[in-house]
C-alpha cells in the first residue's frame, strides 16, 4: 500500500478510505471486553485511536500525510445519549452522565453517519436507554432499529446493514439474535450483558476503494454499543 503512495499508483483508494484495506477488529479486544463483563464487572466502552501523527509521513493525493490527525479522527465518533434540559439545552454535566452511566455507542463513520440507529430496552418497568439495569422478572425486550447511511447516494449500490444482539461470556461474546430488517426484537432468557452491534457490508464504497474494490463485498462492524444489564 505504501508502495502505490510512493508511485501514485492509480489504484489506490480515497485518500481518506487508505487505510480501508488494512483495518480489522482485533479479536483479543473483542474477548477481554465479553471476559470482563462476563464477570460481572461493569466498564463503560468508548472508541479511541492511538493517533500521534510519526508513523506514515507520505502524502496522499489529497495533501496531507497518510496519519494526520484529521483523517484519524474522521473514522469514528462516540455519540452519548444525554438528558438535555427543558429548554433543549445542555452543559458538560449531562455529557458527563452520560458517560458515567454508560449511554453511548461508536460508530465508524469512515463507511458514512449511522442515521436513525436506536437500541432500548423495553419492560414492563418501562423503558431503559443503553446502558441500564433492568431484570428479567419485568420481561425485558431488546429493541433495535436499524441505521441507514445518511445523505446516500442513490446511484450508488446500497450497503447491506445487519443488527446483531450479543451477550458477554467468558472468553468473548455470543450472538443470540440477528437480523437484516428494519428492526431486530429480542426477549433475554438469562442474566446477563447484552450489547448491540451493527454491521455493514459497505458495496456503496466500492468505486472509491481503487483497486481493493473486491474488500467491499466483506461485512464490517459499524456500530459498537455499550451493554444493557439484565438481572434476575
Amino acid at each position: 500500500l505504501l508502495g502505490m503512495v510512493a508511485s501514485g499508483d492509480p489504484g489506490l483508494p480515497h485518500s481518506d478510505l487508505v487505510l480501508f484495506p488494512l483495518w480489522q477488529e482485533d479479536p483479543r479486544y473483542q474477548q477481554r471486553w465479553g471476559s470482563v463483563l462476563a464477570s460481572g464487572v461493569r466498564r463503560v466502552t468508548t472508541m479511541g485511536t492511538d493517533a500521534h501523527r510519526n508513523t506514515f509521513p507520505q502524502a496522499l493525493p489529497d495533501g496531507e500525510r497518510v496519519d494526520s490527525f484529521r483523517r484519524m479522527l474522521l473514522w469514528f465518533s462516540n455519540h452519548l445519549l444525554i438528558e438535555p434540559a427543558p429548554d433543549g439545552s445542555w452543559d458538560d454535566l449531562a455529557v458527563k452522565d452520560a458517560l458515567r452511566a454508560g449511554r453511548l455507542y461508536g460508530v465508524f463513520e469512515y463507511m458514512g453517519y449511522a442515521s436513525g440507529f436506536d437500541a432500548v430496552v423495553e419492560s414492563d418497568a418501562g423503558l431503559h436507554e443503553i446502558g441500564s439495569d433492568v431484570s428479567l422478572s419485568d420481561g425485558p425486550e431488546i429493541v433495535v432499529q436499524r441505521p441507514s447511511v445518511q445523505a446516500l447516494d442513490p446511484e450508488v449500490t446500497a450497503p447491506v446493514v445487519t443488527l446483531h444482539v450479543l451477550r458477554a461470556i467468558d472468553g468473548g461474546f455470543e450472538e443470540v439474535a440477528s437480523t437484516g430488517e428494519d428492526e431486530l426484537r429480542h426477549a433475554p432468557d438469562q442474566p446477563g450483558a447484552y450489547r448491540v452491534e451493527v454491521r455493514i457490508v459497505p458495496l456503496h464504497l466500492s468505486e472509491h476503494l481503487g483497486s481493493y474494490a473486491g474488500m467491499a463485498a466483506d461485512p464490517r462492524v459499524w456500530i459498537y454499543a455499550n451493554p444493557f444489564y439484565v438481572g434476575p
